[in-house]
């Protein structure tokens, strides 16, 4: 008779190889993803699944797979027998959803407007004070995070689960947009959210829905002018 009986001590070492596995991959994904949003590997880098896992010490093979998460994401695209590209990020899309979050804030000011609700004030200084703090380190990819989590929390307003889902989902191209253009365009004026969401938060104190609707019409159509101009992010 075949003993078909789980032995624990094989299905505990299976377990264990596969949470080993995970981990392994999850530790490659990490790595190469916050490189990519960092812009240490910058659009055009052609990256290596060998030298990834020489330097992440470990075997290609959770560093293949972890590509293909990346891959998912639209982050990066594997070439045939050349390695990995860093995607080049796209200007439409940046535009798109530069429109999106625009029509999210005037939503959340329509709302503010009818119904006298405001924002939480104590988490926008939150957000108010930790990209000012990065921008004092210079540390733009959590300067770009904490502004746009500033606008996440005055959007918060409307309770709409679906557009909070949709934001979370943008924050990491937003970000990533961010970063590059702060590389490739070192003569530009950065750091501009902060004098922004400063005044937003002085206008949201002041409960003066105007003011606020003329500094977002006005950053939007900066912002927007501004990548038509440079013609990319």
């Amino acid at each position: 008779m075949v003993d078909t009986r789980v032995h624990p001590k094989t299905s505990c070492e299976r377990t264990s190889k596969h949470m080993a596995s995970v981990s392994l991959i999850q530790t490659a994904y990490e790595y190469i993803h916050r490189q990519i949003m960092l812009g240490e590997f910058m659009p055009g880098t052609l990256l290596s699944e060998n030298e990834l896992a020489d330097s992440l010490n470990m075997s290609r093979t959770p560093v293949r797979s972890a590509i293909t998460q990346l891959e998912h994401d639209g982050l990066v695209v594997s070439l045939k027998n050349r390695g990995v590209l860093v995607k080049e990020p796209s200007l439409k899309e940046a535009m798109d959803i530069m429109e999106i979050l625009f029509a999210f804030q005037q939503l959340a000011l329509e709302h503010i407007e009818t119904h006298g609700e405001v924002p939480d004030l104590k988490k926008l200084k939150e957000c108010l004070d930790l990209q000012l703090e990065a921008t004092g380190r210079d540390a733009y990819y959590l300067y770009v995070k904490y502004t746009l989590q500033f606008a996440y929390y005055f959007i918060s307003i409307l309770n709409n689960s679906a557009m909070l889902k949709m934001m979370e989902l943008y924050i990491d191209k937003i970000v990533l947009y961010a970063t590059i253009n702060f590389k490739i365009t070192p003569h530009e004026p950065h750091y501009s959210g902060n004098r922004v969401n400063q005044a937003i938060y002085d206008a949201i104190a002041a409960k003066d829905w105007t003011e606020i609707r003329r500094i977002v019409k006005t950053s939007h159509d900066h912002n927007r002018e501004r990548m038509i101009r440079l013609g990319r992010i």
